[in-house]
């Protein structure tokens, strides 16, 4: 399918066989219509008749209202297409016309010349000016204007290639440089420059003709303004209606449009979730628009990453992109992809969407890709949800040849839903979309897609060649927020004033913005206010993780007090901790799988190994298995379906990843809590277990929590309550004692979340116990490794195992939670492990048991290039590299005036960085002293040591005080006398001894 019209098939579009065409075909030698290469008097026109063809391009767009009148909302676009390629085209004539070529008007003699030089099929040149100017696909207008780079591109290839004409014409050779200079710069800049502007004021003008191209370029009405509750998307469905054809929808469109209609008075949340007597707003009402960014997509571009849209702009005029897409040719040559996060609204806009759009002009069908067969087709998934909306089996070529004009349009929601529910490669989902646009358009039945899908699955998706347009949804802002909450306020007065509640302010819910900035949380924290005001009350001294504790600890006693009201309050709270239990290890099931998501079979598996869960309850259509037990109850648990050879698919996740770490957080600090009320012989556990570590270890030997650094956080402030925070840690330091030693056989040996080898499950374990003592308090080397000689070598042993057995981004997490800092305690060495400090500069005393007590030695540094040759780490390959050229001085070490050490490489690189700060003269002085200093005499590379500092000297001695480079000159003058080299770069530095600083 072509991406966009030629010049030439916008005038048959707009013209027929009418007289203004008649007269611009009469110009062009029959090239239009012809649809052929034209002729001479094609380009002799340009210059003899310009104006005239500029004038005719203003009469096929005139009238156009006419034209387009009663026709269906395809057919109109594409005659609004075409009148915006006349446009380009006529801006172009005009800017030819008005800017003139200077010394080029040709006479009668010269038009003859012209033409004897032949027909365009033996010109060249004669025919690339015909191909630009009639066969060129011009620039499209769309949801976002045309890129004035590209148009002003467009426009410069035109005159490149009438320039080219131009320069072979045989009068070109008799003008003078100056005239052919004057020529060439109008070409280049001037018709261009000036064409840009006549296509903006034209387009404007179109535009306040025809409202869907006002909006092509975003000067669409802007009627709905920020401080009113009314949706854009109703705004969309009004304009949209005052330019419809006017043609009543059949049967099968009208049902359809029904039944997405029907939405709009449903609640945004299922009933069962809220407590009795409050009301959970309809759709139409509680729905708000989104601000955005949109960008058009390639096949190199990151949409998961958010550095990746850095540089596009937020807008917020959704209704108007969606009214200027849908609108648009550019609808029907590609899907737009919509992403946004989890709960962010994105399958609520596409139920807006597909009720708001008019039937008369749309037939539109919503595809909820979570319900349909994932091993279908996309016809077939199409179909499947048209027998779902409507109860009647219909093909999409019988519906879609009954639209009579109206555009269809298909909105696939959920494309993550299908990705990892069904865990099968869909990364060529919008290319099968693409695929299936093309023949449809090739059918006589365009069609327009939008499909769903969370941001951090985008990676996953391959990008057509010719790339679609991406739409991300942004968080709400304070405004958005306020306008939801006057919404919910307002439904729910009558619930207040019986509870004698207040309605939520905006405030309280921006103090949690990470939450309130997402749709369904924001419903999240308006639901746990309506309890008794909880979050009013404590919004101004609650942290995120008191305040994720008191929300899930709220939301599971209501889902157990509506399925065991007859609890007494000691078992009502185990049940209560046994439901967070459970959401726990869902979270734990989805960290050990280094994923945010978690399959129903996966979760099946891992409660039964590490709860003994029962099997499937029965239910009154079908058993419920344990997992769906779990998550069925909880509405921030969303669940993620799709269906393959008639197998629902289910998996589930965390509407905001921030609800995982924290349960991830929380059973670590029950269990540490657990550990120590054992070690006491205290009350027993909620769970059947081992007095050990045995569930700890196999909670954390897959993954170190400090991949998340939520989870460190979560842990931290959960442990500032622990009670018996000493006895933790010591039964933490026994328990990293025994972390390699064999194990014996455990009663979870059958959870098994990932494939790890038990080098790897070690090393996970035992990073991960250092990771709690240390947020538990400040940890000394020495204390993981008692009457060790040198605890700092256990240490290093440790960290090598974890390098080899972590994944990279794994083990540099480490360094987000911790450094370690290098003490001595006496003469032996020592780590401190705490929270994440100011890296320290490397110490060689500490790094070093003994060294000389001369004021410069060799440290031999033997086999580093051979350990790290072994080792293959890239950090100290990268490391070496940089100090090769200087190895040896890497090994000649002195001592400083204030007792610290370094070697003689770091003080030549410290010099010559220092050179060039534009130091103080007695700041460069005490660089140089310090370098010089460094020098063993007797060393072998002494003398290339040498010439590397006079090399440096010669540069800086202007800089430098006279009576200091006479004090080295004395000072090195053997050298200086027996090394050629070394003495013609004191020659040049100290000639300069007359012309440096003052003493």
């Amino acid at each position: 399918m072509a991406r966009s019209l030629s010049y030439s098939d916008a005038v048959k579009l707009l013209g027929g066989r009418g007289k203004a065409v008649k007269a611009l075909d009469t110009l062009t030698g029959g090239a239009l219509l012809a649809a052929t290469a034209g002729g001479t008097q094609f380009v002799l026109s340009l210059f003899d008749a310009k104006a005239e063809m500029a004038k005719v391009g203003g009469e096929l767009v005139a009238g156009l209202a006419e034209k387009i009148s009663g026709l269906g909302r395809f057919d109109r676009t594409q005659r609004l297409e075409a009148a915006h390629a006349v446009i380009v085209l006529t801006a172009y004539f005009e800017a030819i016309a008005e800017c003139g070529l200077p010394d080029l008007d040709l006479d009668r003699a010269e038009q003859l010349a012209v033409a004897t030089r032949g027909s365009a099929g033996s010109n060249p040149r004669l025919s690339s000016v015909t191909r630009h100017l009639l066969r060129t696909q011009v620039p499209s207008v769309g949801p976002h204007r045309p890129d004035e780079r590209e148009l002003e591109a467009y426009y410069l290839a035109l005159s490149e290639s009438l320039g080219q004409f131009v320069t072979g014409l045989a009068i070109w050779d008799d003008l003078d440089g100056t005239r052919q200079a004057r020529i060439v710069r109008a070409l280049r800049e001037d018709v261009p420059a000036h064409a840009i502007r006549r296509h903006d004021e034209m387009l404007r003008r179109l535009a306040a003709d025809f409202p869907e191209v006002a909006f092509w370029i975003n000067l669409g009405e802007h009627s709905v303004t920020r401080a009113t509750l009314r949706s854009g998307l109703t705004e969309l469905e009004h304009v949209l209606a005052r330019i419809a054809s006017d043609r009543a929808p059949d049967g099968r469109r009208e049902e359809l449009a029904c039944r997405y209609r029907a939405e709009l008075s449903r609640g945004v949340l299922r009933t069962g979730d809220v407590p009795p007597g409050l009301i959970i707003p309809a759709l139409e009402d509680a729905y708000i628009d989104h601000q955005f960014r949109a960008a058009d997509l390639s096949p190199f571009s990151r949409p998961d990453h958010q550095d990746w849209w850095a540089d596009i702009p937020v807008r917020d005029d959704l209704y108007g992109y969606l009214l200027g897409y849908l609108t648009s040719l550019k609808a029907v040559r590609g899907p737009l992809l919509l992403l946004g996060q989890p709960g962010s609204g994105k399958s609520v806009l596409t139920k807006v969407l597909a009720a708001r759009l008019p039937a008369s002009d749309f037939l539109v069908v919503r595809v909820s890709l979570r319900e349909t067969p994932a091993d279908s087709d996309l016809q077939g998934q199409i179909e499947y949800a048209i027998r779902d909306a409507t109860g009647e089996t219909l093909s999409w070529p019988a519906l879609a040849r009954t639209a009579d004009g109206a555009l269809p349009v298909v909105l696939l929601d959920g494309y993550d839903e299908l990705l990892q529910a069904t865990g099968v490669s869909q990364s060529d989902y919008l290319e099968r979309i693409v695929q299936f646009q093309e023949r449809e358009a090739d059918q006589g039945r365009p069609v327009a897609v939008v499909v769903t899908s969370r941001t951090t699955v985008a990676d996953r998706v391959r990008v057509p060649p010719d790339g679609v347009v991406v739409l991300h949804l942004e968080p709400f802002h304070p405004g958005q927020v306020e306008r939801w909450l006057k919404v919910w306020n307002e439904a729910n007065e009558p619930f207040f004033e019986t509870r004698g509640l207040l309605p939520l302010p905006v405030t309280s819910a921006l103090a949690h913005a990470t939450l309130a900035e997402q749709p369904l949380l924001l419903m999240m924290l308006a639901l746990y206010d309506a309890d008794d005001n909880a979050l009013q009350r404590d919004d101004d001294n609650l942290d995120q993780a008191q305040l994720y504790e008191r929300l899930l600890n709220r939301f599971a006693e209501r889902e157990v007090a509506k399925s065991s009201a007859n609890l007494d309050s000691q078992d009502f709270a185990r049940a209560v901790e046994e439901d967070l239990l459970h959401l726990s290890l869902t979270a734990f099931s989805m960290f050990n799988r280094r994923r945010q998501w978690i399959t129903e079979d996966e979760l099946n598996t891992d409660l039964a190994s590490l709860l003994k869960e029962a099997g499937p309850v029965s239910g009154i259509h079908s058993p419920l298995s344990p997992a769906q037990r779990v998550v069925g109850k909880f509405f921030f648990v969303h669940q993620s379906q799709a269906v393959r050879a008639e197998t629902r698919l289910t998996t589930c996740e965390f509407l905001h990843a921030t609800f995982g770490e924290f349960l991830v957080a929380r059973l670590v600090v029950r269990e540490l809590a657990e550990l120590a009320r054992d070690a006491e012989h205290a009350a027993r556990r909620t769970r059947q277990a081992n007095s050990d570590d045995g569930f700890l270890r196999v909670l954390l030997s897959f993954v170190p929590i400090s991949a998340r650094s939520s989870i460190t956080y979560f842990i931290a402030a959960l442990c500032h309550e622990l009670p018996k925070r000493g006895l933790i840690r010591q039964l933490l330091q026994e328990h990293f004692g025994a972390a390699l030693a064999p194990q014996r056989e455990s009663a979870y040996g059958s959870y098994a979340p990932a494939q790890s080898p038990m080098p790897a499950r070690y090393a996970a374990y035992s990073v991960n116990l250092v990771l709690l003592i240390a947020l538990l308090g400040p940890l000394r080397a020495s204390d993981l490794f008692p009457g060790s000689p040198d605890p700092v070598n256990d240490w290093r042993r440790h960290t090598l195992l974890w390098r080899s057995q972590l994944s990279d981004d794994e083990f540099r997490s480490l360094t987000l939670c911790f450094i370690p800092r290098r003490v001595k305690r006496g003469a032996s060495r020592d780590l401190i492990l705490s929270p994440v400090q100011p890296f320290a500069r490397i110490d060689p005393t500490w790094a070093y048991d003994d060294l000389p007590t001369l004021d410069t030695f060799r440290m031999a540094n033997v086999g580093a290039y051979a350990d790290t040759a072994l080792l293959c780490d890239e950090l100290t390959d990268l490391l070496l590299h940089a100090s090769e050229p200087l190895e040896n001085l890497t090994e000649v070490f002195h001592r400083r005036p204030d007792g610290s050490y370094a070697s003689a490489a770091h003080e030549l690189t410290e010099l010559i960085r220092v050179t060039v700060e534009d130091e103080a003269p007695e700041s460069l002085t005490a660089h140089y002293d310090a370098c010089l200093d460094a020098i063993t005499i007797d060393d072998p590379d002494s003398p290339l040591y040498l010439r590397m500092i006079f090399r440096q000297l010669a540069l800086d001695a202007e800089r430098l005080p006279r009576n200091w480079l006479a004090l080295i000159e004395r000072r090195f003058q053997d050298e200086i006398q027996g090394d050629q080299q070394l003495g013609e770069l004191a020659r040049r530095a100290f000639t300069a001894h007359g012309e440096g600083q003052p003493a």
